[in-house]
């Protein structure tokens, strides 16, 4: 477009200032791009987390054991006897003590004492 005589403007100043410099226009728009992206999926991201967590839980109160004097659990008559005669070993490191403290250990017992914590978890299980 030719330019009149006496005229200011040059040729090119009629065009949008994007149209001067394309690379800056796409550097703006790439930067704008990335940070509307970057916005987006923190967002995205902050949603999804909210949304997924579960409530937290409700802390159970811990169970406690309870004193001597609180159980009243009926034990048998031999239990203490039986847990010292378990404590009875010989101090001596030889092999005959030892072969010694094991034959004189009494493992039959335990089968019956099994059989009556078993049955006693299963009761209090079915109670539930």
């Amino acid at each position: 477009m030719p330019t009149q005589p006496g005229s200011t403007q040059t040729p090119h100043s009629s065009l949008a200032p994007e149209a001067q410099n394309p690379a800056a226009t796409r550097f703006s728009l790439t930067i704008f791009f990335l940070v509307f992206m970057l916005i987006g999926l923190l967002g995205g991201l902050t949603w999804w987390a909210t949304m997924d967590s579960e409530p937290a839980p409700t802390p159970t109160p811990l169970a406690e054991r309870p004193s001597a004097a609180e159980n009243d659990e009926p034990e048998s008559t031999t239990a203490e006897a039986q847990a010292e005669m378990l404590r009875a070993v010989s101090p001596s490191d030889s092999m005959s003590a030892i072969e010694a403290d094991l034959e004189s250990t009494d493992l039959d017992a335990l089968e019956a004492e099994m059989a009556a914590i078993e049955a006693e978890l299963d009761a209090a299980l079915e109670s539930f």
